[in-house]
């Protein structure tokens, strides 16, 4: 008889998070069209009561790898994609959005998509060199060990040891017009269902972020050769290699109680 995998954790919002990341940023024109493969797992994209959730704007993207130290259901690794602004229906406006995000354990994925309509997936993580002291490289895998080929890989560089550190709050950048909010339509369900649970409502989520030391960093986002082709060289169609990010150090994450939205 199979081993049965322990059950999950299950931590209702509000929740308090401190960890480390690093965020890369890109404009998309909305032009240019979202490649769905990029920018959805294969269970969202199945659905069209998330991938037709109001239209893409297209705008400021980012992709922000980070390392939970201390979170209510223990440290994880988590790689996301926010592609630009959605259009939300029912008059609530234009918002940034979470399409694709991966993490390295169980119960971070079934609270994030229970909680806040994340759409968290397990990924593997790999690697070269030490997140909290650039240069590295990390790479994601399926879940599947069977597979050895990354679907996503990214390195970290100083951008020079001169840079200086300086604080960062998402108070400050949201009068820059940078959100700190985000808002997520309704999650299918995938399987395992206990894990890769679906949600019904529109949910509206503040997010406080602050860290004492943050620094300009590049990121690099050269795919495989083998794999990427000419047209995703750089993973993202008609982007450039190198990015500006910023590395922030011990921060902390707050998260609330998600705004239901009426639509």
């Amino acid at each position: 008889m199979a081993a049965q995998s322990p059950a999950i954790s299950k931590v209702p919002p509000p929740w308090t998070c401190h960890y480390s990341a690093y965020i890369g940023t890109f404009y998309v024109s909305p032009s240019s069209g979202l490649p769905r493969d990029l920018a959805y797992d294969p269970v969202e994209d199945s659905s069209a009561k998330f991938t037709e959730a109001g239209v893409w704007k297209g705008g400021l993207a980012m992709i922000q790898l980070l390392r939970y130290t201390s979170t209510p259901v223990g440290p994880y690794d988590e790689m996301i994609l926010l592609p630009g602004n959605f259009d939300v229906p029912g008059g609530h406006g234009s918002h940034t959005r979470v399409t694709r995000i991966y993490v390295s354990q169980r119960d971070t994925t079934y609270n994030g998509r229970k909680n806040w309509n994340i759409p968290k997936h397990i990924a593997r993580f790999k690697y070269t060199g030490d997140f909290s002291a650039p240069p590295f490289t990390v790479q994601l895998f399926p879940e599947d060990t069977a597979v050895d080929t990354p679907f996503f890989t990214a390195s970290l560089k100083h951008l020079g040891f001169w840079t200086p550190t300086f604080p960062f709050s998402s108070r400050v950048t949201s009068w820059l017009g940078l959100p700190n909010s985000m808002v997520q339509p309704p999650l299918p369900e995938g399987d395992p269902k206990e894990v890769i649970c679906g949600t019904d409502a529109w949910f509206k989520t503040e997010c406080s972020i602050y860290s004492k030391k943050a620094k300009l960093v590049w990121m690099d986002l050269k795919q495989p050769e083998k794999k990427a082709g000419e047209a995703r060289a750089n993973w993202w169609p008609g982007i450039k290699r190198w990015h500006v990010g910023i590395w922030l150090q011990n921060a902390q994450l707050d998260l609330g109680d998600p705004e239901v939205l009426k639509m």
